[in-house]
């Protein structure tokens, strides 16, 4: 009972100083004002731009501080512009995804092998069955890249089929996110000290591009999920009972 109690404890102190400690680092970036903020966004800028490994690393310590892979994307545009953002992403992307998944088959597959959970095993059954195109249709379906790498690892699916098709698959989904992030001038946002981008900032054919390719993406996918569906369809319908 003592041990129960001293485990809670523990846990509210660990919470408080967790909160702490992110209240602390939102007023270090944000408590000094826009000025500042920008002064901090412009010498990171500055230096990302000639040292492309620090975005890399980047896209492995989101991993850390739970970022939104498509807020890494965006800020790659931003950087480095549609073509370089792009080969930069697919690096990025594939690396940080094959550590997480790698990091979570070897932590948590092995407990939940031991659950029934009629959902979980669903999810292994279809990723075993074709590991390549199971991961690749996800991918290509916008189904949120860490939430891939998480069901691909308790599958247990293999490593090399989950590399392929994460490289492959979010090489056009990635796409839209850099063109859009490529659309931003960072150095006339910084120039005009507001947080919101002022409409010189942005280049609307670019941000236009970004959600034609988006569009045309989606619509591929929808029509692959059908042809998918109606194939396990049909071959379930063909097994012999």
């Amino acid at each position: 009972m003592k041990e129960k109690h001293f485990k809670e404890i523990a846990r509210l102190v660990v919470g408080a100083v967790l909160l702490c400690g992110f209240a602390t680092l939102l007023f270090a970036t944000y408590g000094a004002g826009p000025g500042a903020l920008f002064e901090r966004a412009s010498v990171f800028y500055s230096f990302a731009q000639n040292h492309a490994w620090l975005l890399l690393g980047l896209y492995v310590l989101r991993l850390l501080f739970f970022l939104p892979a498509s807020f890494v994307l965006f800020l790659t545009g931003m950087i480095y512009g549609s073509v370089l953002g792009e080969l930069i992403a697919v690096i990025g992307l594939t690396l940080s995804g094959s550590l997480e998944f790698l990091a979570v088959r070897s932590s948590l597959s092995a407990v939940f092998s031991r659950t029934s959970n009629r959902l979980l095993l669903g999810w292994q059954e279809r990723i075993n069955r074709a590991p390549f195109h199971s991961i690749l249709l996800m991918r290509v379906c916008f189904v949120p890249f860490d939430a891939v790498n998480i069901a691909a690892a308790l599958a247990r699916a293999p490593f090399k089929p989950f590399v392929l098709a994460t490289a492959l698959g979010i090489t056009p989904t990635s796409l839209p996110i850099i063109v859009s992030g490529a659309s931003v001038d960072f150095k006339a946002w910084a120039a005009s000290g507001r947080f919101w981008p002022s409409e010189g900032v942005v280049n609307w054919p670019y941000l236009a591009l970004s959600f034609i390719l988006m569009l045309m993406i989606v619509l591929h996918a929808r029509r692959l999920t059908r042809l998918t569906d109606s194939g396990a369809i049909r071959s379930a319908a063909n097994t012999p009972e």
